[in-house]
C-alpha cells in the first residue's frame, strides 16, 4: 500500500524526470557540451514541483495553503541540493539513480516542514471545482473543530 510520503516522492521524481535534457543541464550548471556555467532555472523547476502538489491541502503550523505557497521553500531546497548529484543527474547512464536521490532530499525536506492532506473528492489540480473542495474541507483550518 502506497503511503502518502510515497506519493510525494513520487510527483516529485515524475517532475524531474520530465524535464527537458536543456532544462535539467541548466539546473546543473551545465550548458550542452557539459562545461560549467552558471546556474539557471530553479524558481522555475521549484515553482512546477510545488504544483505537481495542487490536489494537496498544505498544511504549516495551523495555517493551511495551496500549493504555489511552497514553491519559495522548494525553490530553496533545489539551491541546497550538491552541485555534484544534480551534474550527475545530467548522466543517461545514472539519471534514474540521482533523479530518485534527489526527489529523496526534496521529499524529506518538504515531509519536516510541512504536512500534506489529500483534498477529498479531487482527483487533479485541474479539477473545476477545486477552490470550492478546498474551501469546504479546510475554511476554518485545523483549529475550526473538525479532526481534518
Amino acid at each position: 500500500m502506497r503511503t502518502l510520503e510515497d506519493e510525494i516522492g513520487t510527483a516529485i521524481e515524475v517532475v524531474l524526470a520530465v524535464m527537458p535534457p536543456h532544462q535539467r543541464r541548466a539546473y546543473a550548471g551545465l550548458d550542452q557540451y557539459r562545461r560549467p556555467v552558471k546556474v539557471r532555472g530553479v524558481q522555475e523547476l521549484g515553482k512546477g514541483i510545488a504544483e505537481s502538489f495542487g490536489a494537496f491541502a498544505i498544511f504549516d503550523v495551523e495555517t493551511v495553503s495551496r500549493s504555489p505557497a511552497i514553491a519559495p521553500f522548494v525553490t530553496q531546497t533545489l539551491y541546497a541540493i550538491p552541485l555534484e548529484l544534480r551534474r550527475a543527474a545530467c548522466d543517461r547512464d545514472r539519471l534514474k539513480a540521482e533523479g530518485a536521490e534527489m526527489a529523496r532530499i526534496i521529499s524529506a525536506a518538504l515531509l519536516a516542514r510541512y504536512h500534506f492532506e489529500p483534498l477529498k473528492h479531487v482527483g487533479a489540480a485541474c479539477h473545476p471545482n477545486w477552490e470550492e473542495a478546498f474551501e469546504q474541507q479546510f475554511r476554518a483550518g485545523r483549529g475550526g473543530g473538525s479532526s481534518g
